[in-house]
Order: C-alpha cells, then structure tokens, then sequence
C-alpha cells in the first residue's frame, strides 16, 4: 500500500443492511482508511436532509453513502454543486455483489461515482480513496502507481493499426512473464474498446482522416505496471460530448451490451472517466488490481467513477512524449520478426554511443535525400530533359477538401496545444508575457481558420444561389 498522510474528513454512512460478515469486512475497510483520513462513521438511518445540516456544521473532503442512498439522494449533491468540477465530492458504495440492472436507469445527473468495497482489498481502496479526496490526483495514471513506476506512452495517430500495438503492449517486461498475462484477455478487450472509442465513434471516425498520413495524433494512449496495479489511460477530443453523454454512455445498459463503453466496464476492475471542463478532450483509465473483481464477480458492478474535472487539474499533460522534462515516460518496445520486442535507446542518454547512433542516422537521411534528387534527375532526362516536362495537371477537388481537413485539424491541435501549455504555466507561476506569447499564437490560429470558414462559406453560398437560378429557369 502507498504511504499518504492525513488527507483531510470522510463521512462515512453504514449500510444497515449488510449481514453480519459483510459488515465486518465494511468495518475493516473503514478503519483502513483511518490511515490516511479522519473518518466519521454515521449511522445508517440518518436523513438525508439531516446528513445536509451535517454537512453545514462540517467540512468534509468525502462523502460515502451505501449506493441505494447514493442513486436515491440529491440534496447531498446538489449542496456541493451539480456543475461542479472540483473540491469535496459525494460517492456511493457497495459492500456486496450489485448486479447491474438493480442500479436502474441512468439519473439525471453529472457525475456517477460507485466504489467496489465488497471484492477490491483494502489496501486497494485505501489507495483509490486517497486519490479521490485529492484534487490534484484525480487525473492521469502517476497518483494510482508506485512513484518509481515509468509509464509507457504513445500517440494513436490517423493511421496506426491495432495488432501490432495490442502484441507491443503484451510485449513489454512488466506483462510478459508474469502474473498479469492471466488477465491478457481482459487487457485486450479493453484496449480494443478503447480503440473503438477513437476509431469508430470518435475524432479517428472516417476514411477522410484514416487516409491522411497523420500529423495530428487522433488520440495520446498511455500504460503503467507495478506490483499491485496495471491501468491504461486514453485522452481524445470528444466535442460533442457532455458529461451527461459520458455518464449515459457509461452506465449499465443491457440493451446495449457489445458497446465500447460496456465492454469497458464488463472487462475492467476500475473504470474512470473524466470530461474536461472547457475543452473538448475525455479521459479514461481502465484499471487491473490483483484481487480481480473483474474475475471473481464478472456479472457484477465494478468501480466506476464518472464526473467533470477542471483542466486545471490534469497534471499529466496529454501528447507529452518522453523527455530529459519527463523521465517517468518511455516508449512502447518495437517488435522484431519473431515478436520479441528489440531493446529501446533512451532518449535522454548521453553517452557516445547515442550520439554515434544520432550522427548515423543524420548522414543516412542526407544520402536518402541525395538519391532521391538524383533519381528524380534521372526520370527527367529520361522523358526528355527538365524543359520538355509537361506541366501538373491541377489538383482535383477531392485533394483540396483533403489538403483543407488536414490543415484545419492540425491548426485545432496547434490551438489546444498552446492550451495546455497555459495551463501548464499558470500552475508553474509563468510571467504574464509568456502567457500573453501564447494566446496571441492561439488568437492567430483561430484567426486563420475562420478566414478558411469563411472562404468554404462563401463558396457554399454561392452553389446555393446557382441552384437557386437553375431551379428558377426550369
């Protein structure tokens, strides 16, 4: 378990419904969380409206209630804010199996946070706990690893296939002999549903942006393994999406069992996702613990968090690839022939065999250069010489509404870019002209695409007035 000082007040509201052994196990959970937190224990009768009073008198970071008062309450919630997107928050738990229809249908609201207290350990909720009632650690992968852990990252670009990053991901040592390949299956459904988040439904979606080569990643995946804990995270722009629309994809839904989002839940032991208040963009983290309730209580509810977040508070800022500024991140292994993954070259080495490597691959991408200007000379001459060539024919519409989707997602990723980068400096205490540097890059940008709207705008109007005239004359 990870060491963590006194995190602030729980309020903890017992289920007076549990038998007599699963109470015990409830209280062996709570005192657990005595380590990290001051836990007020409440009796299970209370109101709801006296818990409010309660909460009047107190400050408490965290507020469990067992999960038929949590679906069945929203004084509590709307006490703290129905929009809100950080500070104390309220969760509901459960102490034995809950099936997923007994949840019902989806309520009306923002956020949906359900703790798996009857198959996780208690170290494992302890430790899961601790994130919640931090603001800061409720985003991104570091704050549910061991601190040492390196965490592999990549960018899923327009043009990426699944099956070789599915075999680099059961490739790397940490997965590869040893105990978590028991859970490869379950591995590989999640990280196909999260594939089909992108791909199918989300900013990946189309032959359109599949064809372009990909300068744009369409989404930033990442991986961390310890001893006790394997999750992957994934963040990509979702803009019509609401954090109602990621709860109403996330919960329980029968009807719709074979979606993305319900294989997620089906085949994972903790399940977070995050909409990112004033942006686009969605965060999710499947995650594996030893104990498995994923395994041991398949048909049952596992741990599901849903809610809205402040981008202020995601740390682990998306797209950022391993640096001397980020030794936690590393590369995903590259594959040989037989499927063993090649050892990797850190990219923060300094040693002289790096910079030989460097240097060799500078001089083989001149000489590639230099025979492609050559064979280019060649092809000329062949046909004639330089003067004879005939001009380009030019290029077709398809190319340029292609050439215009490319440069339009690129400037969108440009722009959110900066974004991050603001945030980023706000946190650091930047001065304000760096700060002013960005946005005026941003307000450049965004200039720029509303001049290219414009201009498709104008475009369209007048093939409406065409149609308009040729209409009229028949």
């Amino acid at each position: 378990m990870l060491k963590h000082k006194k995190l602030g007040s729980i309020a903890f509201v017992v289920d007076e419904r549990l038998s007599r052994e699963r109470a015990a196990i409830l209280n062996r959970s709570i005192n657990a969380l005595r380590q990290i937190a001051h836990v007020e224990v409440i009796p299970g009768d209370i109101r709801e409206l006296d818990l409010v009073k309660k909460l009047e008198l107190q400050t408490y970071q965290l507020v469990v209630v067992p999960w038929y008062r949590y679906l069945q309450w929203s004084k509590v919630e709307a006490f703290y804010g129905l929009t809100r997107n950080s500070g104390p928050t309220f969760a509901g738990y459960f102490c034995e199996g809950v099936l997923p229809y007994e949840l019902g249908e989806q309520a009306d609201h923002f956020r949906a946070i359900l703790l798996d207290f009857s198959e996780l350990a208690t170290s494992e909720l302890t430790d899961l706990i601790a994130c919640l009632v931090q603001d800061i650690k409720r985003s991104g992968l570091r704050p549910l690893l061991e601190p040492s852990t390196q965490i592999y990252t990549e960018n899923w670009q327009g043009n990426a296939g699944l099956g070789a990053k599915m075999d680099s991901i059961m490739a790397i040592p940490e997965i590869l002999n040893t105990d978590w390949t028991k859970r490869a299956n379950a591995i590989r459904i999640a990280l196909c549903a999260l594939w089909s988040l992108v791909y199918d439904e989300g900013p990946g979606k189309g032959e359109l942006l599949q064809a372009i080569a990909g300068k744009s990643p369409r989404a930033y995946f990442q991986l961390g393994v310890d001893n006790s804990f394997l999750a992957m995270r994934l963040v990509f722009s979702a803009p019509n999406w609401t954090p109602k629309d990621a709860l109403a994809a996330f919960w329980p839904d029968s009807k719709n069992a074979t979606a993305p989002s319900q294989l997620l839940m089906k085949y994972s032991d903790f399940l977070r996702v995050h909409t990112v208040s004033d942006t686009t963009d969605v965060e999710i983290v499947v995650g594996y613990y030893k104990s498995a309730p994923s395994v041991n209580a398949h048909q049952n509810v596992h741990t599901l968090w849903v809610e809205p977040i402040s981008a202020n508070l995601i740390d682990e800022i998306p797209f950022m690839q391993p640096s001397a500024q980020a030794r936690h991140l590393k590369p995903f292994p590259e594959l040989s022939a037989d499927g063993i993954a090649k050892p990797s070259v850190d990219p923060t080495a300094t040693s002289r065999e790096y910079k030989f490597i460097l240097e060799a691959a500078r001089k083989i991408r001149e000489l590639k250069k230099v025979l492609i200007t050559k064979d280019q000379l060649l092809q000329e001459l062949r046909s004639g010489g330089v003067g004879t060539s005939q001009p380009l024919p030019p290029p077709d519409a398809e190319s340029l509404l292609d050439a215009f989707q490319e440069r339009y997602c690129d400037a969108r990723f440009q722009i959110r870019q900066f974004e991050l980068r603001i945030v980023e400096l706000q946190k650091k205490g930047a001065s304000e002209a760096e700060l002013e540097a960005l946005r005026l890059r941003i307000a450049a940008l965004t200039s720029r695409e509303q001049s290219w709207i414009k201009k498709i705008a104008s475009t369209l109007e007048a093939y409406r007035d065409a149609k308009k005239t040729s209409s009229s004359d028949g």
